[in-house]
């Protein structure tokens, strides 16, 4: 995850750069606590098995 400040207010991204053709943006959400919410790691985990079925 990588933390992106803006305007005093800090948001996460979950991305996965494990395919050579792109870096992927799984989810970003604002960050409102030290620990992260398990619903914001459950729908980028969705997301990153949804990617890998498209994958070939």
């Amino acid at each position: 995850m990588l933390p992106v400040p803006v305007d005093l207010v800090t948001f996460r991204v979950i991305y996965v750069a494990k395919f050579a053709d792109a870096v992927y943006v799984l989810h970003c959400f604002q960050k409102k606590s030290q620990r992260t919410d398990p619903q914001d790691i459950a729908l980028a985990k969705k997301r990153y098995k949804e990617l890998l079925k498209e994958q070939p």
